[in-house]
């Protein structure tokens, strides 16, 4: 058996997780005094989940041994077992020269090494010209020694065996040609789950050196590659002071002052995330009637804003627009990078630092879009997600249904500590639709299910605030209810029209002074001003949030802006608009249709966003 061509190469696949592993440990052990702080349960989880993505690197890694195990196999030859030594020696010598040379990369940045870190190689003379003789050399020989160590390994458990090139029999040979590619695939994706694999599965802790040290740097490059050359290169349409100008001058308001709506300086804030809610289908935003009632109803005693827009199309995009203020980019979301997200501001930090306690609650997986990441490294001081709820809460295919979400936040909300800020991320009106709810609306054709799933999640959003209406901490609390991003409705927008990016957005809550309540706002805004609408409000610096509006500021320059592939929307506060998309210089959906001096201006002003934007990115 310990000769079996078949058996070797499942040794092969384990020895993978072994040097991994390895890994893991000189990253914590270079660390150390960074690991006071976590528990000792928190120190040996870090192993475990570190195997997310182990495997799923191990998988990638095992991809052409497979193909030289078959080959060996068929030409009855040994020269493929060779091939796949001196593969494997290069990359135990590859994977330890990145283990070692993020080591004083982490030091610098807090980030493990990105694409944006191996670009800089492009310039040798600047790397060892920074670098001390004492890191050059020491790394150098950190470098020999794992290598050593990691060929010891494979040479010892794989490549020492005597393999005999002779033909097994033709079973044997079937499965395995048959068999192992599509567990390989399997194991490269994480599993059968629906969203595959991503950073966020090795998050588990809210010590970032925890998160860093489980996380596979192979992976990690991998991805930080994948997400830069989708992001595609820099939009450069002007000089860059030019697109600066032009950026900052639509962001200064006219007079530096704001209305002081909320009654108590520090309220608590409940935030309600409403999956994929289009404005088309919430009456109280010129919508459809009969839909949202629970949300009209909230409506009609809050601040609501009619013409909000998503600045992009996924839920990880609309994160980072909310919490941190920074738009939706084409093609890739930031939050998918952790090098570069971990240079944003979030809400969160800022009102932590104020004495807030913070959670963030969601029934599904983290994981999709690097959400876990983002949330982890910005310090919610609660996380919950879908497996964290009892094995006894009935669960969706996506995981659990708003109507126990809602239920779970008013538990939690039960024994967190005031003043607090809640954030929360409902699911059910997501495909497939498959709440706990017989149909209630009979039309709309293909967008049927859709409709009821909002109409659900309506329903379990006036039963939430009903019964947080007997709490002892509603009276001092803000509510902000507000969508991810859009989604089509039976009116059958396109995805890059403003219409179909019309989203609600709310401010409700008895610690907003009463002569506001019933206010309707029409003008542009987009996620992004919620970050320093709510700073302003409590007297914190909003300064960082660079692409944040105030909305209680009456001389803020109103305007909204979205991004989708190739392509921005812009609409200013006259309600003028124009889309435009940057590969065939082709511009929709202009209003005013006749006035082509403003079309022009107007995009000139969303070409210097979309430049001064992708910059940030970039440079991030």
């Amino acid at each position: 058996m310990k000769n079996n061509p078949y058996f070797i190469f499942l040794m092969q696949f384990f020895c993978w997780l072994l040097f991994f592993q390895i890994t893991h440990f000189v990253f914590a052990l270079y660390n150390w005094q960074s690991l006071a702080g976590p528990s000792f349960a928190e120190l040996i989880t870090m192993p475990f989940r570190a195997l997310y993505l182990d495997v799923a690197m191990s998988c990638y890694f095992m991809g052409l041994p497979w193909f030289l195990v078959v080959l060996a196999q068929l030409l009855e030859q040994k020269w493929p077992w060779r091939i796949n030594q001196i593969f494997t020696g290069l990359l135990v010598v590859l994977v330890s020269a990145l283990v070692v040379g993020e080591l004083p990369i982490y030091d610098e940045w807090q980030s493990k090494v990105s694409y944006k870190a191996v670009s800089m190689l492009a310039m040798p003379t600047e790397v060892f010209r920074t670098a001390t003789n004492r890191q050059l050399f020491g790394g150098v020989a950190a470098i020999i020694a794992l290598s050593l160590l990691g060929i010891w390994l494979f040479k010892k458990a794989v490549f020492t065996k005597n393999i005999q090139p002779r033909r097994r029999p033709v079973w044997a040979l079937l499965l395995f040609i048959l068999l192992v590619p599509g567990a390989l695939v399997l194991g490269m994706r994480g599993g059968f789950q629906q969203i595959p694999i991503q950073i966020s599965d090795a998050y588990y802790s809210k010590y970032q050196v925890l998160n860093a040290a489980a996380t596979n740097s192979v992976f990690f490059l991998m991805s930080s590659y994948i997400h830069h050359q989708h992001a595609g290169k820099p939009y450069h349409f002007m000089p860059d002071e030019e697109a600066e100008a032009l950026f900052q001058a639509s962001m200064q308001p006219m007079q530096d002052t704001t209305a002081q709506v909320f009654s108590v300086p520090k309220p608590n804030i409940v935030m309600v995330i409403l999956e994929s809610w289009s404005a088309d289908l919430v009456g109280a935003c010129g919508g459809f009637e009969g839909i949202t009632p629970q949300f009209d109803s909230l409506a009609k005693n809050g601040i609501l804003f009619t013409h909000c827009y998503s600045s992009g199309l996924r839920s990880d995009q609309g994160m980072a627009s909310i919490f941190s203020a920074f738009p939706a980019q084409p093609k890739t979301s930031i939050i998918r990078m952790p090098n570069k997200f971990q240079r944003l501001p979030c809400i969160n930090t800022a009102l932590k630092g104020e004495g807030y306690t913070t959670s963030f609650l969601f029934g599904g997986q983290l994981s999709y879009g690097n959400i876990r990441s983002y949330m982890f490294f910005n310090g919610f001081d609660k996380i919950i997600e879908g497996k964290g709820f009892d094995k006894s809460v009935p669960q969706c295919k996506l995981g659990v249904a708003d109507e126990y979400l809602f239920e779970r936040q008013l538990e939690e909300l039960s024994k967190e500590r005031q003043p607090f800020f809640a954030a929360m991320f409902t699911l059910s009106s997501h495909s497939p639709y498959d709440m706990p709810m017989e149909p209630v609306i009979d039309w709309g054709d293909k967008d049927r299910l859709y409709l009821n799933s909002v109409f659900y999640a309506d329903r379990c959003l006036g039963e939430f605030m009903e019964k947080a209406r007997q709490t002892d901490w509603y009276a001092n609390t803000i509510f902000i209810f507000l969508a991810d991003h859009g989604h089509g409705s039976p009116k059958g927008w396109a995805s890059h029209q403003p219409e179909y990016r019309r989203i609600p957005l709310l401010f409700y809550g008895e610690a907003i002074r009463p002569e506001f309540w019933g206010n309707v706002d029409s003008l542009p805004t987009t996620q992004s001003d919620v970050a320093a609408t709510l700073l302003k409000q409590l007297g914190l610096d909003a300064e960082p949030y660079s692409y944040s509006h105030d909305l209680f500021n009456p001389g803020t320059q109103r305007s909204a802006f979205y991004t989708f592939d190739e392509g921005f929307g812009w609409i200013k506060a006259d309600k003028s608009q124009a889309c435009w998309h940057v590969k065939d210089d082709r511009v929709e959906f202009v209003k005013p249709e006749n006035d082509s001096l403003a079309l022009q201006q107007n995009l000139k002003e969303g070409k210097a966003w979309l430049q001064v934007l992708v910059k940030d990115y970039f440079d991030f």
